[in-house]
């Protein structure tokens, strides 16, 4: 088959795999579209070096066809329209039994751990399959897996119909976020910080009632100036890699300054950068410091919403391409570039 592998830091084109082979429990997964998400980015700088074994086939957000179904699977016929969760866990270690399937200890994900998505042909899990809509365009099948982390987060932050909610970081989980937010949860104030004025532009578009550019203002004198000074209910950190600006303090900081006595905030972005943090402050407020990681069984709310007209990611996937052109892909999203938010692969155009 073909398959977008990458075969060392930043190098990353198309290719031949071999074709992979299912178990009774498992079916062939043709994928139709791809994202490229913050976690493809980190493996294709080499973050993640040592967990991914070179060369490897990327790709962790997508949905196509099943191609094929092992001999022990119910519910699935080729042909059949699906998404796929990519988080695998043993379901018996203690962070299983106990909840935690998304921090299990042996946890693997399709695209990390195991081929992905950038091929033309996955071994999934029957159990990791959903059906996708047909009323819903594949191009936005990637998107199934953003909305979800989305539900998550919220659900990690407790957030509760009339609170208010700051979210740090207007990239393609902080917009996420906030469109899930705006037209599931209830809240009755969202507030953006981002440095990149499209991007706070679309989250005004996905309901935000303020956009913060933390280039121009303080984003946590603005926070309390818009609350009486009281502070937000919860903060929601998904900055992931940040740049100071001026004397400003690092995301983390600014989070627990924003939120309210009592006030909680969720850490999601995966930088690797140390942050400090105001333990006084966050002490004498009664504060709490969450932290969220993958998808935890949210994707078949996240399918409803897209298929109930809820959700906008016509707003989210600025970019499509062919698998053909992955290394182009990669490098535009490796730029950074304030106008490129979700890149998805049509990856039968290989």
């Amino acid at each position: 088959m073909k398959a977008g592998i990458l075969y060392d830091d930043k190098t990353i084109r198309l290719g031949d795999a071999p074709d992979p082979r299912i178990g009774p429990h498992e079916v062939l997964v043709s994928p139709a579209y791809t994202g490229i998400c913050g976690t493809d980015l980190h493996i294709y700088r080499g973050e993640f070096r040592g967990r991914v074994k070179y060369p490897a086939i990327p790709g962790h957000e997508f949905g196509g066809f099943v191609k094929e179904v092992g001999t022990g699977v119910v519910g699935f016929q080729p042909g059949d329209r699906v998404v796929v969760d990519p988080v695998i866990s043993c379901y018996g270690c203690t962070a299983c039994r106990t909840g935690h399937l998304n921090a299990c200890r042996t946890l693997r994900l399709l695209g990390i751990d195991l081929d992905g998505g950038f091929g033309q042909y996955v071994a999934a899990p029957a159990s990791h399959l959903y059906a996708f809509p047909e009323s819903i365009p594949l191009a936005y099948a990637p998107m199934v897996e953003m909305y979800g982390l989305g539900h998550h987060i919220l659900q990690r932050g407790r957030i509760q119909p009339g609170e208010s909610v700051a979210i740090l970081g207007a990239g393609k989980l902080g917009l996420s976020v906030l469109d899930v937010l705006c037209h599931s949860a209830g809240a009755s104030l969202a507030i953006v910080t981002d440095l990149q004025q499209f991007r706070l532009n679309t989250a005004l578009k996905l309901g935000a009632d303020h956009a913060i550019n933390i280039v121009t203002e303080d984003p946590v004198e603005r926070v309390l100036n818009l609350t009486g000074g009281s502070g937000v209910d919860c903060v929601i950190e998904a900055v992931g890699h940040y740049h100071l600006v001026d004397d400003q303090e690092p995301p983390l900081a600014q989070a627990v300054q924003m939120i309210r006595t009592g006030g909680r905030v969720v850490t999601t972005g995966l930088g690797d950068q140390l942050s400090s943090v105001h333990f006084k402050t966050l002490v004498m407020k009664e504060g709490e410091i969450i932290a969220s990681r993958v998808t935890r069984g949210e994707f078949p709310r996240a399918i409803r919403m897209l298929a109930k007209g809820l959700l906008h990611p016509e707003l989210l996937v600025t970019d499509q391409m062919s698998l053909r052109e992955i290394a182009a892909a990669f490098e535009q999203v490796d730029r950074e570039e304030p106008e490129t938010l979700k890149v998805v692969l049509n990856v039968q155009e290989a």
